[in-house]
């Protein structure tokens, strides 16, 4: 009867502490994925370069990238949004025609 007393008595501030300790666990996990999401980008820049050498075509870079990110993924503990992913290897490769065009040449 005492403990049913304790526990109806603090009630809400047991669950205020049930609400902060779901909260940090959020958290956590946010935080984690961030910053495995510096790792992903490193691996992805790391395989575009080696794509570069490998492939003649941009699709099939692209396509080795992908491929190799989805099986790295596992290795980093990561869970891949390959839309994301595919996305940001456009916005590199889109990226590097500006940074590396010749000068007086605009790129499209």
């Amino acid at each position: 009867m005492d403990f049913l007393n304790f526990l109806l008595s603090n009630l809400t501030t047991i669950l205020t502490i049930i609400t902060l300790i779901v909260a940090l666990v959020k958290y956590v996990k946010k935080a984690i994925k961030e910053k495995n999401w510096s790792k992903v980008i490193d691996l992805i820049v790391k395989y575009m370069k080696e794509a570069e050498e490998k492939f003649d075509n941009g699709a099939d870079r692209k396509e080795w990238v992908l491929a190799m990110i989805k099986v790295s993924s596992e290795t980093i503990n990561f869970d891949v949004n390959y839309d994301e992913v595919s996305s940001l290897i456009d916005d590199l490769c889109s990226m590097s025609k500006v940074v590396n065009a010749p000068e007086g040449v605009s790129p499209k």
